[in-house]
């Protein structure tokens, strides 16, 4: 077979097809499980009989044009006394070297870490200046397509 111009350049197209990974975007329901587990993978450090609520509504969040992202919101109740600065330092070491923390920018009163995650952008503010402290757990997944009309 002779490699014409043509021909080269379709089998360019096609190696860079293959090797930029073009995968179809994830269903909502998979942001939502993608974003289940990685507040979970933060609750699992929680300080032991810590309740956990789940104030996700399963709404759509924005991202680019046609597609959708899910946010999961748990916030957890720590068993007095806690300290907000000792665990939000210590989650940031128990972590596996996938959650990447990053610096914001953004100068918070509250113990505070942001991560990055598979694609996933995660925020823990430790709020112990309430009459109970609570632990905020915000994750924003990727973007992916936009729920299913039931």
């Amino acid at each position: 077979m002779r490699f014409t111009p043509l021909r080269f350049a379709l089998l360019t197209v096609a190696a860079a097809f293959l090797l930029s990974g073009c995968t179809p975007l994830p269903s909502f329901d998979q942001l939502e499980s993608e974003s289940r587990a990685a507040a979970q993978a933060i609750a699992d450090h929680l300080p032991p009989g810590t309740e956990v609520e789940d104030r996700s509504t399963g709404e759509e969040g924005p991202c680019g044009r046609g597609t959708a992202s899910y946010t999961q919101h748990w916030a957890a109740y720590p068993e007095p006394p806690s300290d907000g600065e000792e665990f939000i330092a210590t989650l940031a070491r128990k972590l596996p070297d996938e959650f990447v923390v990053f610096e914001t920018g953004v100068t918070m009163s509250d113990p505070n870490l942001s991560l990055s995650y598979r694609g996933m952008t995660i925020g823990v503010i430790v709020e112990d200046d309430q009459v109970e402290p609570i632990v905020d757990i915000l994750v924003i997944s990727r973007c992916g397509l936009p729920a299913e009309d039931e």
